[in-house]
């Protein structure tokens, strides 16, 4: 404890052996007032010097005028080494003062070092004296300017760091599986590397620190709300800043953690950036391809990549963009960004594979045109999803890739990530050839259009199930009859084709009744296959929750599925007059479940509560079926499920009616 001694402000410390020390004489920390601004001037008033001398040897001899640009050479040198000298000395008094500053890490004084980690990472906790601005400063304004000279200074302490990558790679790796962890925690030990890496740690900060027991550091966090909103603002303000890789890999971690949190508001303006910039920097189409095209070719943003590895990451993040943006269209009913016009890019290879670094050709995959896809067309002539053949091959001879010359692709060279993306983009081509064409109900030969596009999707729905190499046919991957181990994107891939299968039978299974006028529909088949897939859904979603790991969280896609297999059985329910299925029960428990396990993200006491995705989703099948109970009138529409969530982020402390 600490007492005031009287008339002495100085405190005096009764645990303490040794004498305080006070400097009373400290300056404060950063540049003084008007010291840029005199920088400034200086550098003005040489610039003058030299272009009026400049002026002046216009007029001279040369021999004169030589003599007379060497010394305005010596001059502009001597008068620049000044200005950096001074420079120099400015930044040494800032960084002397930064133990001085705000830091939400705290006790009694803050040490850093280099680390593996990060340079000049908070080793210990800190409560250091807070200047005036700093206290007008709310912890989630945007990051103060003075930070950007040692960004590293926002990080978590190295404690804190290590726990926060680890947990990355155990609970959100899977997902988006965007960064190859060997190569990863290598360029984290080169501190050229590594300082490109800072956002992508930031980044993990946001989605991963509400999921660290504190108990389970030595470290005490003081505020995880505001270190999280604090880093998160590191991450946009960076990933704006210029176009790299690393960029749009943190970009996409803030993304999943924002729909995963139901602040999807947030992440939307994000993905629509992220959708252009893999354009820009070429990712949608193959570095094999940059050498034919236009004319014109566009501008190369970035460097060839180094090996197979990069190149298959690279290949990744834009697959993972690529999800993100079907996955935005399907809930919104927005139309997607990237087209056939724009991706001309091979599938991710099998997760093992570029794990092990074995080098592997995969197949391209066929996105269809939209112009094309207009009803009345038929799509039996749209690119196929794979190409037959494959071209002879004249980048990485030197061993990371293999030479194919015009033979078959080995299909065996995919995995559960491409079958995932195969998915999401069978869910988005019902969503927009299907029911997003405009069609004249009433119109006999338009609806016969319609019905014949109905059956071409089921066609290839079912054919793509039933295609699927055995080894992938069932989402339990493992070989042994007694085990059950589930790849979270096989899982993911499989649910996903079942929500397809839920929303282009739908609208066929429960139509408005004067469609039964204009045109005789398969109904019953079609709710046959609504409530089948539904089912099919609930005892996948319950073997992997219940196989999986209390503390894993789960993908809002997946969350996403599971809601559009419990509102179906709702509909089925409320058309038809039966008895509700069990298996709508099963459906929210699994979303229950999937809310219990996000918001393990431990929030702090006085935070507000905010609902996540998958709680969302199971208050609002709450609602519907109190209304379904209690209100004989009560119309569901069959397909009004992208403006029945409120996505905008706000905080709910209670259920409001509908929402």
């Amino acid at each position: 404890m600490e007492e005031l001694n009287q008339g002495d402000p100085r405190p005096a410390c009764k645990a303490c052996r040794t004498q305080c020390a006070y400097d009373n004489d400290r300056e404060k920390p950063g540049l003084k007032t008007g010291a840029v601004e005199t920088l400034r001037r200086r550098v003005d008033a040489l610039e003058d010097a030299i272009y009026q001398q400049g002026r002046a040897f216009d007029h001279e001899p040369s021999h004169v005028c030589q003599e007379s640009r060497s010394a305005a050479a010596s001059l502009l040198q001597e008068g620049l080494e000044l200005l950096l000298e001074k420079l120099h000395s400015q930044t040494t008094e800032r960084t002397a003062g930064l133990d001085t500053s705000h830091s939400t890490y705290g006790v009694s004084r803050q040490v850093t070092q280099e680390t593996e980690y990060g340079p000049r990472i908070p080793t210990h906790n800190t409560e250091a004296p807070v200047s005036n601005k700093r206290k007008r400063m709310d912890d989630t304004t945007l990051v103060d300017t003075n930070d950007w000279a040692n960004l590293s200074s926002t990080l978590p302490p190295l404690e804190v760091l290590k726990s926060v990558i680890d947990t990355y790679f155990n609970l959100v790796q899977p997902w988006i599986p965007i960064l190859h962890e060997k190569r990863f925690r290598q360029r984290l030990k080169n501190p050229v590397e590594r300082r490109r890496l800072e956002v992508i740690l930031h980044a993990m900060t946001v989605a991963m620190l509400r999921h660290i027991d504190p108990r389970e550091l030595s470290v005490d966090i003081v505020s995880i709300e505001s270190i999280c909103e604090r880093a998160r603002k590191v991450v946009i303000l960076t990933g704006m800043e210029d176009m790299y890789v690393e960029n749009l890999q943190a970009l996409i971690i803030v993304c999943f953690e924002d729909i995963g949190s139901g602040r999807v508001s947030r992440a939307w303006p994000i993905v629509g950036s992220l959708t252009r910039t893999v354009e820009y920097l070429q990712l949608s189409v193959e570095s094999e391809n940059h050498d034919k095209g236009p004319v014109l070719q566009p501008r190369p943003s970035l460097p060839c990549a180094k090996s197979w590895v990069e190149e298959e990451e690279r290949r990744r993040v834009f697959w993972t963009v690529f999800n993100l943006d079907r996955f935005c269209s399907v809930t919104t009913g927005w139309n997607t960004s990237l087209t056939s016009n724009d991706v001309h890019r091979r599938l991710p290879a099998d997760g093992g594979l570029w794990h092990n670094e074995e080098a592997v050709t995969t197949p391209f995959f066929g996105i269809w045109d939209k112009s094309a896809g207009r009803i009345g067309n038929l799509i039996t002539f749209l690119p196929t999803d794979y190409n037959a053949t494959e071209p002879p091959r004249s980048r990485f001879q030197s061993g990371h890739l293999p030479t194919v010359p015009d033979e078959k692709v080995d299909m065996s060279t995919i995995g559960a990530f491409a079958y995932r993306v195969e998915a999401t983009e069978s869910l988005s081509r019902v969503t927009t050839f299907f029911l997003k064409q405009k069609i004249n109900y009433r119109d006999r030969q338009e609806m016969g259009s319609w019905l014949m596009r109905f059956k071409e999707l089921d066609l290839r729905l079912v054919s793509w199930k039933m295609l699927l190499p055995q080894k992938w046919r069932d989402s339990n991957i493992s070989r042994q009859p007694t085990v059950i181990t589930m790849d979270p994107n096989l899982t993911l891939a499989h649910i996903t084709h079942n929500t397809s299968m839920i929303l282009l039978h739908q609208r066929i299974a429960y139509p408005p009744l004067e469609w039964h006028e204009v045109l005789k529909l398969p109904t019953l088949s079609s709710a046959e296959t609504c409530e089948t897939a539904a089912a099919e859904t609930a005892n996948i979603t319950k073997k992997f929750l219940d196989y999986s790991s209390p503390q894993s969280i789960v993908d809002s896609q997946f969350a996403f599925c599971v809601f559009v297999s419990a509102r179906v059985l709702l509909v089925h329910w409320r058309y038809y007059k039966t008895d509700l299925s069990p298996d709508f029960w099963t459906l929210m428990e699994a979303l229950d479940v999937m809310s219990v396990r996000w918001s393990v993200q431990r929030e702090e006491q006085n935070a507000p509560y905010r609902k996540n995705a998958a709680a969302k989703y199971f208050s609002q099948l709450n609602v519907i079926y109190g209304r379904c109970q209690n209100d004989e009138s009560f119309k569901l529409d069959v397909l009004g499920y992208p403006n029945e969530i409120e996505w905008a982020g706000q905080l709910f402390s209670a259920l409001k009616d509908g929402d």
